[in-house]
């Protein structure tokens, strides 16, 4: 899980291991691990104690203070049976199996702490079968004890081998093939059965006369549980966790099993002997197929749920940055909207005088094409217009013009009126000009003309 943190505590009865994981946005990874040996000349209560401040102090040194912890316990205290029931009781098994358990566990259901797994499930046959797990309480007791004086409280209490086939599982994810897995340890090794991906049995050996350095175990025992829980299955593999590749006793297994898998190559963790803890400490990270806690619920310590909340809260300011980026985006587009509609306005008001100055133009267009069209006496009015400006001087002024055939009346004021007949007379265009009123005066002292005369015939 993202941004999750969790440690797992292997537990023996003279040996401690840790593993702390950490969850980040590359995935999940190994932060720390350690592990120390116990005095086994002290006192119980001693091993207890220092078993404590060995823990607390490594929380202490690694500053963990969120972490889900896990306990793992020897899988020798454990009593493992395989049962079916009908799928009828699937409800409500723990209460069945709390009344029935004595009939598989041969100690009184006051003395147990116990917890179940369904490993497998026929809905043609409604029967499921599941993996009861029990430890006697005067032993699991002394765990707990150690649980209560963890300063970041306990999540849980599991057997060491369901961690072991955890680890394994976790690194071969799409292994479906039957296994057995095998876990050398001091003075010993750990037997566990894998079918469909569940523990179904796990077998705890202790071997005489072995010192620590001498991991060992017994060919024998291994063949004879294969055939016990495999006896039509030739596909068979075998795992092995710390056993030597130079090991007499390997050679001979890879012509007895399908395949023969090194566990002990895989990069985390460093030491084989932290594998358990490793197994452990994935209970908080990931859902594991093995889920076995024997630790009752009121003890357990509420789930981590920090990197739960740091999710939602870098989610929230996501969401924020996307709602923040769209409505900037669309303020800056509305922005622009408004800047193009106020320069379309300011340019329609240019084009509306364009068009106005273009409809004048055609006006004029048209108002000159027809003077242009007019001949009276075949002189077009636009040539006499044109040659009445050019010889009327700037201090007269035409108010009005008649053309009737060739004869042309003009009607206007200026500073001297007789000046205007011979200006008329000196053009090509006119002939018998004649003033035909009398000339008088305006208001403002200017005369006031009438003349008229004849426009010459032009081809």
């Amino acid at each position: 899980m993202l941004f999750n943190s969790s440690v797992g505590i292997e537990i023996s009865d003279y040996e401690i291991n840790i593993v702390y994981l950490k969850g980040s946005f590359k995935g999940m990874h190994l932060a720390a691990e350690s592990g120390c040996q116990i005095d086994r000349g002290k006192s119980r209560h001693d091993r207890q104690s220092d078993t404590v401040n060995f823990i607390n102090g490594f929380f202490r040194e690694e500053k963990i203070s969120a972490a889900d912890i896990f306990i793992g316990i020897p899988g020798d205290y454990s009593m493992m049976r395989e049962i079916e029931f009908p799928v009828a009781v699937k409800e409500n098994l723990r209460t069945t199996l709390a009344y029935e358990i004595e009939k598989y566990i041969p100690v009184s259901a006051d003395d147990l702490y116990f917890d179940y797994q369904i490993i497998s499930e026929n809905k043609a046959e409604e029967k499921l079968k599941l993996l009861l797990v029990a430890v006697k309480k005067k032993i699991f007791e002394r765990y707990l004890k150690v649980a209560e004086l963890i300063d970041n409280g306990v999540s849980g209490i599991e057997i060491v081998p369901a961690a072991k086939v955890n680890y394994f599982l976790y690194h071969h994810g799409s292994f479906q093939e039957p296994a057995m897995l095998v876990y050398s340890r001091n003075h010993g090794y750990d037997v566990m059965i894998i079918k469909n991906c569940s523990m179904v049995y796990s077998k705890s050996f202790t071997v005489s006369g072995v010192s620590a350095d001498n991991l060992a175990f017994e060919s024998e025992q291994l063949l004879r549980l294969r055939d016990i829980f495999f006896p039509d299955d030739e596909a068979v593999a075998l795992v092995l966790y710390g056993i030597s590749d130079s090991d007499d006793r390997v050679q001979p297994l890879t012509k007895e099993f399908q395949q023969v898998i090194r566990g002990s190559a895989h990069a985390a963790p460093r030491s084989v002997k932290n594998i358990p803890a490793f197994g452990l400490a994935l209970k908080g990270m990931q859902n594991i197929p093995v889920q076995m806690n024997l630790m009752p619920v009121h003890l357990r310590k509420k789930p981590n749920k920090a990197g739960i909340y740091l999710m939602f809260v870098l989610a929230g300011l996501l969401v924020l940055a996307g709602a923040a980026w769209a409505g900037s985006h669309l303020m800056i587009q509305r922005q622009i909207l408004k800047n193009l509609d106020t320069e379309l306005a300011r340019l329609r008001t240019k084009a509306s005088a364009v068009e106005a100055i273009q409809v004048e133009t055609e006006q004029a267009k048209r108002d000159i094409a027809y003077f242009r069209s007019l001949r009276p006496g075949n002189t077009y009015v636009i040539q006499v217009a044109e040659e009445l400006s050019n010889i009327i001087p700037a201090d007269a002024w035409l108010t009005e013009l008649k053309l009737v055939e060739n004869k042309m009346s003009l009607y206007g004021t200026a500073e001297s009126a007789s000046g205007l007949i011979s200006l008329l007379e000196e053009s090509s265009l006119f002939e018998d000009v004649e003033f035909i009123s009398a000339i008088r005066k305006s208001r403002d002292g200017k005369e006031v003309f009438r003349i008229g005369c004849r426009v010459h015939s032009r081809k």
